[in-house]
């Protein structure tokens, strides 16, 4: 059984880690005098907070996930996702189970035998387990976290495009749906995400989660000469 997988992510939610990062912000190393450094921290503080903040997304031990998508070889992707104040744990809870009803059906265990999606060997499949072992949620499935791109358990369209070495031609989702004559992403991306969160717009989130699925799927089939 082959599964398509996308997340994602939003910064940390615990107001202790954002204050931590507050409190380390400084000024460049080349600024001495303490006079310059604090205009440069008076003028600068809440912009360079924010710029570390949004960082913590993509950090697995500080980054929660709010939208996890997949779908089945060629059935119709599925997503869950949680609402501000909702809880990761119980969204991470729900994955695993609608996961465990796929993969043992009358009793007979099924295994998912490829994980597939965009640069999922250097982000995805590493942050689910990163938040399971955070929020102690037990996977009811193996996740191939640490599979080298080149294992057959997991099929990575972005290194099976450019390769695990140094690579200077385009390479994201967006490039690839684009060169391949398919429909690219629309005014949303993962830079966005977090802003679109605030805005209570989850269900765009979802609906951005799910496509990426299909657009992962359809690069696929396009590497693997599948009409």
């Amino acid at each position: 059984m082959k599964l398509f997988i996308d997340i994602e992510t939003i910064p940390t939610q615990r107001e202790d880690i954002k204050t931590d990062i507050r409190f380390n912000i400084s000024a460049p190393a080349n600024y001495t005098k303490p006079e310059t450094i604090a205009k440069w921290i008076e003028e600068n503080a809440e912009t360079e907070f924010d710029k570390q903040y949004r960082k913590t997304a993509l950090d697995g031990l500080l980054g929660e996930i709010v939208s996890i998508a997949w779908a089945v070889e060629d059935n119709e992707p599925q997503v869950l996702f949680r609402v501000a104040g909702e809880s990761e744990a119980d969204l991470l809870r729900a994955f695993f189970e609608d996961l465990q009803l796929l993969t043992d059906k009358n009793s007979q265990r099924i295994n998912i035998t490829q994980w597939i999606g965009h640069y999922i060997t250097g982000f995805d499949l590493r942050f689910i387990w990163q938040r399971c072992v955070v929020n102690q949620v037990k996977p009811t499935v193996k996740i191939p976290y640490n599979a080298k791109p080149w294992d057959d358990c997991v099929f990575d369209t972005k290194v099976e495009w450019s390769g695990t070495g140094q690579y200077s031609g385009k390479s994201s989702l967006d490039a690839l749906c684009k060169a391949f004559g398919l429909e690219g992403k629309g005014d949303i991306d993962g830079s966005k995400v977090w802003d679109y969160y605030q805005a209570g717009r989850i269900e765009e989130i979802a609906e951005y989660n799910k496509e990426d699925v299909i657009k992962a799927r359809k690069i696929y089939n396009k590497f693997n000469f599948i009409k």
